[in-house]
């Protein structure tokens, strides 16, 4: 054998060895299909269009709202690790969740900077090819008005945390702003929380960092500090006073499932969500080792919380889940009614 073919053998086989490694990284693991049924008879169990049901007078911090952590992040890059979803934004919304958290940061492009969605150091893509073009903010957002041209009742809080290391918060708070400022009616920027009345037909702007550019658009804000694997304090875990309204937020992201759950149950118990006042339970993990692998512990902490019985006519705050399906959604939202 010569030594051309000998080397172009060896390079190929580094090659598909590189990009199997890269594909496992990439792809989270199978789906799975939800093992409990729903009560399909109510009037309120098409997920699309369940807001229509509530009173315009409510406060949105006084729904129960079904909530997706790390919304973009169906095709994201290091899936196994990364990956906290498996359906698209889009999807989301028409399964019921009402909470989408995106994270985001500045990618240059030759039409100049844009905002580009990320889980961490990695990047968001518009599909599971791992060379396909990254899922940038506006084409996001873009989905969202869809939705909620044909869904006017509904509201959609998307809440923006930075996660970019190379820009400063100012330039990518500049870049935000455009995107509002250009499709202004469809969103709700004030520093106060909204009657679904006012926010129907809207998405409400939280933002999770400073104001370093002091802009008249704000949006909710929803600063908390990193609470990790933090030893829970008295209820409530951790309390935010701003301007008129106080937030209240469990976040516990490096917990095992026992921990995870018995702190969800504590704000389940202990919600104190009202119209100034605003609760975010999140349900997602990495777990406490070295390497997390949010599925894994989605499916255990989905289970728990769909036996888990809420009650009716209960306001519970926003419910932030991996992984959520329609069936979870209903189970969430139903016990507004």
């Amino acid at each position: 054998m010569d030594k051309g073919r000998l080397f172009r053998i060896i390079c190929g086989v580094m090659i598909a060895i590189i990009v199997g490694i890269l594909v496992i990284l990439f792809v989270s693991d199978d789906d799975t299909e939800s093992e409990f049924t729903i009560d399909m008879s109510k009037d309120y169990s098409d997920t699309a269009n369940w807001m229509e049901k509530l009173s315009d007078d409510v406060y949105i911090s006084q729904i129960t709202i079904p909530g997706a952590h790390n919304s973009a992040s169906q095709n994201v890059a290091l899936g196994y690790v990364m990956r906290c979803q498996d359906t698209s934004i889009a999807q989301q919304l028409e399964d019921g969740y009402r909470y989408l958290d995106f994270r985001v940061a500045i990618e240059e492009t030759e039409d100049g900077d844009k905002l580009k969605l990320v889980h961490d150091f990695a990047s968001c893509h518009i599909d599971g090819n791992l060379f396909s073009d990254f899922l940038y903010f506006d084409d996001a957002v873009a989905d969202v008005y869809k939705f909620l041209q044909k869904h006017s009742t509904e509201t959609v809080i998307i809440n923006i945390k930075i996660e970019d290391e190379d820009y400063s918060t100012a330039d990518i708070q500049k870049l935000l702003l455009e995107q509002v400022k250009s499709n202004k009616d469809y969103w709700y920027t004030e520093n106060e929380i909204p009657t679904l009345g006012e926010a129907r037909g809207r998405i409400v702007l939280g933002t999770r960092f400073n104001d370093e550019v002091a802009s008249d658009i704000t949006g909710l804000n929803m600063i908390w500090d990193e609470q990790d694997n933090r030893v829970p304090a008295d209820i409530p875990y951790e309390l935010y006073v701003n301007s008129g309204y106080r937030f209240w937020v469990q976040d516990r992201y490096k917990y095992t499932v026992e921990d995870k759950y018995e702190a969800v149950v504590d704000g389940l118990e202990n919600c104190e969500a009202d119209e100034t006042t605003m609760f975010l339970n999140f349900v997602s993990t990495a777990g406490d080792g070295k390497v997390g692998h949010p599925k894994g512990y989605a499916k255990a902490l989905n289970t728990l919380l769909m036996e888990y019985e809420l009650k009716s006519e209960t306001s519970y705050g926003v419910i932030i889940v991996d992984f959520g399906t329609a069936d979870l959604a209903r189970h969430i939202y139903y016990s507004n009614f």
